[in-house]
């Protein structure tokens, strides 16, 4: 099976039903449209670059039709693709690109001036950059049939996820490995047929994979762009979705404009939260504004969607919801769980790693065998998460032995933000955690020993971090220490920085 052959029984099976709707521009396409627009772009992929099966092809872009027929038709060319997030600075995608041996860039019109910016290093490593208005026509009935019979053990996509110290990090998804993530999906939900579901999350992350799951049931997908809370409201009420995937940061901010706007979401019958875990207070929150309409997917970019707690659920975790946190659910359809103290399965209440098994489970890590090895022993994913098991299966996630930051919905490696701080002439020592914080679930905080002698001020790290960081991985927080404090064998104690940090909150600016 493979992403191509999805797409040609959903447009034989309901060629008239309506796929797509552009709500930038309201443009609606057929499932015959939408198909022909993806597999015309195949074809004109293979007939304007000279590729072979297994190239790579980066795409920047926003969530808008061209970049999602570019994507699926990348895939169904039996190319592979490397999504770049935008929101990296320049350096950071130029590594991406390098790192994945990219032979084309696809970019967004609107991305013009990033890719001006990244043009010198991709012409001198022979990388052609060409618009994707110049591959995507809007001429869907043009061709009906995918150029090319991927295999399932092919290389679908790359997925960069939060590197160590700076290196760039992909995972690596064949077609195999997507459509059991689809199977998943589609198993654990409801059947979509005709239903309405409002996108309005970037399609860069793994994440976008539920769109391409909604489509394959027959459900109809509405682009809503960029996300903006009033904005999210008016689509809820002038195309009435009947379902929406959001992380906790848009569930906040939307809840603040709704508490205001009050519009009619009664159309919704499930927000799928994903990302990161809510609060009590926030779920209470949700519920009381939605209805007890909420479930909970969790997964990881190696392992997508490997738990679902659905709607139903919601009042168990109303009234019980200390015992209830970080409840995830039971495993779905092609998916094993154990929870793993190192030696051996741990019976179910005992916390562990949380260990994955299954066809969804990625291949690995581009180019980097021993980071595989490492988390990929004997078929199992080691996640770095700890949770455990309930007497029904079901797993509750308790944190993370591993230091990634979550904030939302993206992954921060506090050791890549540490050696940008460092690289600062002023700055002697840094550490950075992750602090929890309701609205981003967490926020990135650092701890930075200055240069004997050397002044310096929140205000020089900011602007230091924002020329050389992301805007996710600044620092939201800054505080400045005499020492970092350490155990007796030298490591840096950083529950002692969490403790000061919430004790200071001395907020950089934004």
């Amino acid at each position: 099976m493979n992403v191509s052959s999805l797409l040609e029984h959903a447009a034989k099976t309901w060629p008239d039903r309506c796929a797509l709707i552009d709500a930038e521009t309201d443009r609606h396409y057929s499932f015959r449209e939408f198909v022909g627009s993806v597999f015309e772009c195949a074809h004109r992929l293979l007939e304007t670059f000279d590729t072979r099966p297994g190239d790579r092809i980066a795409l920047l872009g926003d969530a808008t039709p061209g970049f999602l027929f570019a994507d699926y038709g990348v895939m169904s060319a039996g190319r592979v693709k490397v999504s770049l997030d935008p929101s990296l600075a320049t350096r950071e995608l130029l590594a991406q690109i390098h790192d994945s041996g990219a032979r084309v860039l696809l970019y967004c019109p609107a991305y013009a001036p990033h890719v001006d910016a990244l043009l010198p290093d991709l012409q001198a490593g022979g990388i052609e950059a060409r618009s994707i208005d110049t591959i995507v026509r809007d001429q869907p009935m043009a061709r009906t049939t995918c150029p090319v019979q991927c295999q399932s053990d092919w290389i679908a996509a790359l997925n960069y996820t939060g590197g160590t110290t700076g290196i760039p990090k992909a995972v690596v998804h064949t077609h195999g490995s997507y459509c059991a993530a689809l199977l998943n999906i589609a198993e654990a939900r409801r059947r979509w047929t005709g239903d309405r579901m409002l996108n309005v999350r970037p399609l860069w992350p793994i994440a976008a994979i539920l769109l391409l799951a909604h489509l394959m049931q027959g459900g109809t997908l509405i682009l809503g762009a960029h996300f903006e809370p009033g904005r999210f409201l008016e689509l809820v009420e002038r195309y009435r979705p009947t379902c929406t995937s959001l992380v906790p940061t848009h569930l906040i901010r939307i809840l603040r404009r709704w508490e205001v706007q009050r519009s009619d979401v009664t159309s919704l019958a499930c927000i799928e939260v994903g990302a990161a875990a809510m609060s009590p207070e926030l779920f209470e929150r949700a519920v009381a504004a939605f209805g007890p309409i909420f479930s909970v997917i969790y997964g990881l970019t190696e392992a997508p969607w490997s738990c679902y707690r659905p709607p139903s659920s919601a009042w168990e975790l109303l009234a019980d919801p200390v015992n209830t946190l970080g409840l995830v659910g039971a495993t779905t359809t092609t998916t094993e769980i154990v929870v793993s103290d190192g030696l051996t399965h741990l019976p179910p209440g005992v916390t562990g790693e949380v260990l994955i098994r299954g066809p969804h489970v990625m291949q690995g890590y581009w180019n980097q065998p021993e980071l595989t090895a490492a988390v990929l022993k004997d078929g199992w994913f080691h996640t770095g998460d700890l949770g455990c098991l309930d007497q029904h299966g079901r797993l509750r996630i308790q944190g993370r032995a591993k230091a990634l930051i979550r904030t939302g919905g993206k992954s921060v490696q506090p050791a890549e933000v540490e050696e940008v701080l460092c690289g600062h002439p002023a700055v002697l020592e840094a550490a950075v955690v992750g602090v929890e914080d309701l609205e981003w679930g967490e926020i990135v905080a650092a701890a930075i020993v200055a240069r004997p002698g050397v002044p310096m001020s929140a205000d020089d790290i900011h602007a230091y971090c924002r020329e050389n960081l992301s805007s996710h991985k600044r620092p939201k927080y800054v505080l400045f220490m005499d020492a970092l404090p350490r155990s007796h064998y030298g490591k840096v104690l950083t529950r002692k920085i969490r403790e000061a940090i919430a004790a200071s909150r001395t907020s950089l600016p934004h």
